[in-house]
């Protein structure tokens, strides 16, 4: 949270709590992470792969082309895509999916966390779309193919 604070104030000021407000879509967002929260934690697998595990995957890219295009010194606004707590993100990445891997799922769970996981990735192009990001689309291709990267990874499949 503090990296991602960081960059919210090297935006939009020291006030950035009271100038920025959450989107229609981006509290949409929050209310399904809360429900499944709340319902059916287990969906949190999805939450946790696509927004974390994503970022870590992708997380170097998309900082390397905000600091290109927006042209940022070190890490001012894309702290968020450094993860100091992770000496490793290979091996992070690895023990996380060899843990997923040793739960006891259905194939009906799994396929759950996959379909949640579709809706994740379906909210996170939508608050794209509505910024009005020009780079969305390549966004939601990175974003299928970290769906694809799940599916193939945990359970040896595409879909």
């Amino acid at each position: 949270v503090e990296s991602l604070e960081r960059d919210m104030e090297f935006f939009y000021g020291r006030n950035w709590k009271q100038v920025v407000k959450p989107s229609p879509e981006t509290k949409a967002y929050v209310a399904r992470i809360r429900e499944v929260a709340e319902n059916k934690p287990l969906m949190l697998i999805a939450h946790q792969y696509t927004r974390y595990l994503g970022d870590l995957f992708g997380g170097q890219m998309m900082s390397g082309m905000a600091v290109r295009s927006l042209g940022l010194q070190g890490q001012e606004g894309v702290s968020f895509y450094h993860f100091s707590d992770i000496p490793s993100v290979k091996d992070f990445i690895e023990n996380w999916y060899g843990a997923v891997n040793q739960l006891p799922l259905t194939d009906n769970e799994k396929q759950e966390i996959v379909d949640e996981a579709n809706l994740v990735f379906a909210h996170n192009i939508r608050i794209l779309q509505e910024l009005d990001s020009k780079s969305w689309g390549a966004y939601a291709a990175m974003l299928k193919l970290t769906y694809v990267g799940i599916a193939e990874k945990i359970w040896g499949r595409d879909s």
